[in-house]
């Protein structure tokens, strides 16, 4: 599989669609401008082609292994983990303040994809440790923040997350993990964790977990759960890293469908000694300035792999020859026309295209917002961007891992009986992106969160100024899109429409009806980004071809004719989700 990451795709976005110059005036950005921003994309996919696609098979098998206790990665990833933190990519956009370069978040997203595109097991690692030094960042103290940012920061110590249980998962309230005060201010960590993404690994110095526990007499529910700090080796005197172990111990890996080359672990906490992170009983605010994160990354591991899917995809529907098309010959002379020749294989592959083109612009989006959140001089424009994101989050999560899994899918499909063999690579990415939609919160959950916390919370003020936003964008396509516009209105309308309905009806219903509403959100708020695509590629006014602005627009009408009207559906499907028929269920299951 000869991935690329798609960098012409990505300037256009960025520069004629998304306003790029806003995000880089943006204060702390101002040692980033547009040509070193685009160098680093550059360089970011000879990175990923160079170091992390040359490793990703050894990942999938052999993959990692666990050995007296110690957990090895797999062939080739230590040399490419060198490589990532020697060359600073770890510390992109980490604080300048811990060695991070702080560069914007928005070109992080285009990291985050290419990692995804080429290897996921392998760009778990980043996450974890771009997640544990952010939640330090907040909620740490300052000597927290001094000993172990600047590692994490540098990539000589890693980072994971300590959440799950054996019998708990996405009811953090059930955790059992024991945390008990020791004379010197410190606790002793006790109970078993599983689940835990590069858990353990010998690519690093030291490895920092952050566990979720209860003190000892604390409150059962998620309201007595507290944040702690553990070292997989203990510190000297100077907080330098010693041969000493903490009580921790790797019980095993689990032996899962995909991401072989990560080392999912269970891990045994034995009187571990941890340190508090912010106060106790209020470990989960702590956790969730990590999974927030966290779950915008899952997003973009999605689209990367869509992207990896749909190139393999192309490709080989233009080199496999296959039987005649039904009208344009494309190989006349040879035995059979390429696939790509068949009617039905190039509506599937342009509206691949339309999908991605607008998910990748949504994705993109919610970057921008989170460099706004973080970077406006002006409290309430910080404010706005934050709340926006925050509405966002759960639908970019699951809108794009869930796209993840059907452009797999298609790849599969479309290479017929050789995707279905390891010879392509494309089985693997099927594998390997299931995950995205099960961590970091399911995506039921994430439907849940966006209707009762999100929508039902504010009554949907943030959803309601998204619709303006459409509407205005409608109002503003040329008369040459007037197709595009009747598209964008209708969607606005629905998306107002669907809102009115999640405020109006009972909970139960809501409840019913939550996955298919951020279907509708997520299609409509697609359609937007195709309406900005088709408009910036109808003016024509940057340094793209003429004929890509003419490929930009098919996607778009693709977008807009073939997939937005799934939305139709949901809606329906939505409000018919009576309770009684669901709470009648069990008569039948």
């Amino acid at each position: 599989m000869d991935y690329q990451l798609p960098q012409r795709d990505i300037a256009f976005l960025l520069d004629e669609v998304l306003d790029l110059d806003k995000t880089l005036a943006l204060p702390g950005c101002e040692h980033c401008d547009k040509d070193t921003f685009f160098a680093v994309v550059g360089a970011i996919n000879s990175f990923v082609r160079d170091n992390l696609a040359t490793c990703n098979e050894a990942g999938d098998s052999p993959g990692a292994r666990l050995v007296n206790g110690q957990v090895y990665a797999a062939p080739g990833f230590g040399d490419a983990y060198k490589v990532f933190c020697e060359d600073g990519w770890n510390a992109l956009a980490l604080e300048e303040e811990y060695g991070g370069q702080q560069l914007p978040f928005v070109l992080h997203a285009t990291l985050r994809e290419g990692m995804a595109g080429t290897n996921l097991a392998f760009a778990l690692i980043h996450e974890l440790n771009f997640g544990v030094v952010e939640a330090l960042i907040a909620y740490g103290s300052d000597e927290q923040k001094a000993i172990y940012c600047p590692h994490l920061t540098r990539g000589h110590w890693a980072g994971t997350m300590n959440l799950t249980e054996p019998h708990c998962g996405t009811d953090l309230g059930l955790i059992r993990t024991k945390a008990v005060r020791n004379d010197d201010g410190s606790y002793a960590i006790t109970g078993n964790k599983i689940f835990i993404t590069w858990g353990d690994h010998d690519m690093s110095e030291n490895v920092a977990h952050l566990i979720l526990a209860r003190v000892e007499g604390a409150q059962p529910g998620p309201r007595g759960l507290s944040l702690f700090l553990a070292p997989k080796y203990m510190l000297d005197g100077d907080n330098n890293t010693t041969d000493e172990r903490n009580a921790i111990t790797i019980a095993g890996i689990e032996n899962k469908m995909g991401i072989h080359g990560s080392p999912t672990c269970a891990i045994s906490f034995e009187g571990a000694k941890a340190w508090i992170v912010g106060e106790e009983g209020k470990g989960l605010a702590a956790m969730f300035v990590m999974m927030n994160a966290a779950r915008l990354s899952v997003g973009l591991q999605g689209l990367g792999v869509a992207e990896a899917a749909l190139q393999s995809a192309n490709a080989y529907a233009h080199e496999r020859l296959q039987g005649r098309a039904h009208d344009e010959q494309l190989n006349p002379t040879g035995v059979a026309d390429p696939l790509f020749a068949h009617a039905d294989v190039r509506r599937r592959l342009l509206i691949a295209q339309g999908e991605m083109d607008s998910a990748r612009a949504l994705a993109y989006y919610g970057a921008s917002l989170l460099d706004e959140a973080h970077r406006a001089t002006v409290p309430e424009q910080r404010k706005a961007a934050d709340a926006r994101l925050s509405l966002l989050t759960p639908v970019i999560k699951s809108y794009l891992s869930d796209m993840g899994s059907r452009m797999a899918s298609e790849a599969v499909q479309m290479h017929g009986g050789h995707g279905y063999i390891k010879d392509y690579g494309v089985e693997q990415l099927m594998r390997d992106v299931r995950i995205t939609a099960i961590y970091e919160g399911t995506n039921a959950i994430q439907a849940r969160d966006l209707v009762m916390r999100k929508v039902r919370g504010d009554q949907g003020a943030i959803i309601k100024s998204l619709v303006a936003d459409m509407l205005e964008e409608a109002s503003n396509l040329p008369a040459e899109l007037s197709d595009t516009q009747r598209s964008l209105r209708g969607a606005a309308e629905r998306l107002d429409r669907s809102t009115d309905w999640v405020l109006d009806a009972s909970q139960g219903e809501v409840l019913s009806g939550a996955c298919d509403y951020l279907e509708i959100v997520a299609l409509s708020l697609s359609a937007w980004m195709s309406a900005r695509i088709a408009r910036a590629a109808s003016a024509a006014t940057g340094s793209q071809s003429s004929d890509y602005y003419a490929d930009r627009l098919d996607a778009a009408q693709a977008f807009m004719t073939r997939a937005l009207p799934r939305a139709v559906s949901h809606e329906l499907i939505m409000q018919t989700g009576e309770p009684g028929v669901i709470s009648r269920a069990d008569r039948c299951l």
